[in-house]
């Protein structure tokens, strides 16, 4: 885990910031209320709000960006209720999902809920980025569409899987960093490699996600082996095999065993075995040094403090916790 021992001010931003989520997602339906109590009561790790406030400080300025970084919390958690909604999914972060604990009518009116509320209650409304923030949710949404289109595509390149995370991911990044630079007055210059680092942070983030479908351990991932490639959603390991002339048509052949609901067919271990052979999962481990790598050169342009060093570090942290297959 990463340590903010060093950064307490870090720390009493985030206590701003989970007062701004309360205050804006308040609701005077008691039904409502009662799963928005559920939702903030299983908070994750909030490493969006953190990278909103530690762009924000990149420059020195003594900016209040806790609001901000409250709306960007807000539409990622509700992107993850429609996501659980969409998915059929029973957990998140080892509790039941909003539509598993409530129903899936809930879940939607809670997602739509703390979109609605948060864009009629923020003072942030008139800010000259706010804007900006809504381009990059259309470009997530046409990111997991983009995803959706290809569910069950064999011939899925690997340019349509970088173009579907860059979508559906790292703009969820871009809206968190990008803001945050420039609340703490970054100029254009700076604001371009803060997105930059936020491109390449949602690349190393998901592939990085992605390899944890390959890992059967719950204790690492939450996640069932493999449940990605069972529903259809090809991510670089499989896109990189399928291609391989050794290996690419008998892994198809267990994609399309999944396809048609013959899941005696589809073997995990024969999965793993074929995406080793063809070094589907080391290309993997290759691009995500690569992305990482990016993120962290970005940065080059902004004082070497302990905020730049902390963003770094958050990089660091997601490589050496990259899991083996």
């Amino acid at each position: 885990m990463i340590s903010f021992d060093d950064m307490q001010e870090i720390n009493r931003d985030l206590v701003k910031v989970n007062r701004h989520i309360e205050t804006l997602c308040r609701s005077n339906n008691a039904s409502m209320q009662k799963v928005i109590d559920w939702v903030l009561a299983s908070r994750g790790k909030q490493i969006r709000p953190i990278l909103t406030l530690l762009c924000s400080k990149l420059k020195g300025k003594k900016k209040d960006a806790t609001e901000m970084a409250a709306v960007v919390e807000i539409a990622h958690t509700a992107s993850l209720i429609h996501d659980d909604v969409i998915d059929n999914a029973d957990e998140r972060r080892g509790q039941l999902t909003v539509q598993k604990k409530f129903n899936r009518e809930m879940a939607v009116y809670a997602g739509d809920f703390m979109i609605f509320v948060t864009l009629g209650r923020t003072k942030l409304r008139l800010k000259p980025w706010y804007r900006d923030m809504f381009q990059n949710l259309e470009v997530m949404c046409d990111g997991e569409l983009a995803q959706f289109d290809n569910r069950w595509n064999y011939d899925i390149t690997e340019e349509q899987y970088i173009s579907n995370i860059i979508g559906k991911t790292s703009s969820m990044f871009r809206i968190a960093c990008v803001p945050g630079a420039h609340i703490g007055g970054c100029d254009e210059t700076e604001r371009y490699a803060i997105g930059e680092y936020a491109t390449n942070f949602g690349l190393l983030f998901q592939m990085r996600d992605d390899l944890m479908d390959f890992v059967s351990t719950r204790k690492i991932s939450l996640k069932t082996v493999h449940n990605d490639f069972k529903f259809g959603y090809y991510t670089l390991p499989a896109i990189y095999t399928f291609v391989n002339p050794e290996c690419g048509e008998e892994l198809k052949r267990n994609a399309e065993s999944a396809r048609i609901g013959d899941y005696e067919h589809v073997d995990d271990e024969k999965i793993n075995e074929l995406i080793t052979r063809a070094g589907g999962f080391e290309y993997t481990y290759e691009k995500i040094h690569t992305y990482a790598s990016a993120a962290i050169n970005s940065l080059a342009c902004f004082p070497d403090t302990k905020y730049r060093r902390k963003l770094e570090e958050i990089i660091r942290y997601l490589l050496e916790t990259t899991p083996k297959v």
